[in-house]
């Protein structure tokens, strides 16, 4: 299982849990990735995706390649980034 400690200047980008200390959100990479479904566990560790088995798997990507993040988008083509 992958535990990436979100960069501290990007969590009040999570805003409020949305159930039981568990957060969905999209992750855009420093090159232009964009990384859909990702479960945040404990306020502060992406911990894999949410298709993935209790949201624990592998990520591909560390800590330093993060740009942003926002809460997961209802729509994936949703542009904008906060």
């Amino acid at each position: 299982m992958s535990k990436i400690e979100i960069p501290n200047h990007l969590l009040s980008k999570l805003g409020p849990e949305m159930k039981m200390d568990i957060h969905w959100i999209d992750v855009k990479l420093k090159d232009g990735s964009v990384f859909n479904g990702l479960v945040v566990r404990g306020g502060k560790y992406i911990t894999g995706f949410k298709n993935q088995k209790n949201g624990e798997g592998e990520v591909p990507f560390d800590k330093n390649r993060i740009k942003l993040l926002r809460r997961e988008a209802t729509f994936k083509w949703w542009p904008f980034w906060y």
